[in-house]
């Protein structure tokens, strides 16, 4: 992937992650096995892992989000934790961008993609659609 370099993260992640969602490529979002047609002689379909998961990476995407809009619901809180103030949440998103954008940054800006808290914290704040809590 060809991206000019910048000095905002956030522009860069989200050039980074429009890119990465035109990918086509399915792959099983469980175990990260590349999706081939898979077929016995049957015609039967074999499954990769036990939990197979198999989409591109907009798909597994629009599920994450999908899936934390109702996580979002579920929390008693607005920080995400549980009515007792337990098992607070923040980030959700699929496995394979995490690797990707930590990729991404290593190899461009030597650096780790989300260096501490603060960078957690701002990229919540630019991707609310990862995150699980209503209040950062």
């Amino acid at each position: 992937m060809g991206f000019l370099k910048t000095t905002s993260k956030w522009k860069a992640t989200k050039a980074f992650i429009n890119v990465w969602l035109k990918d086509k490529t399915r792959y099983c979002s469980h175990c990260g096995t590349t999706f081939f047609d898979n077929f016995d002689e049957e015609n039967k379909w074999i499954p990769c892992c036990e939990e197979p998961q198999i989409g591109d990476n907009s798909q597994h995407t629009a599920g994450v989000i999908k899936e934390n809009q109702m996580i979002k619901k579920s929390r008693a809180k607005d920080t995400a934790a549980t009515a007792s103030g337990h098992m607070r949440l923040g980030l959700s998103l699929p496995p394979a961008l995490l690797t990707d954008l930590e990729i991404y940054f290593k190899k461009n800006y030597n650096e780790k993609f989300l260096n501490d808290i603060k960078e957690m914290r701002a990229f919540m704040r630019e991707f609310p659609m990862f995150t699980i809590c209503k209040k950062i």
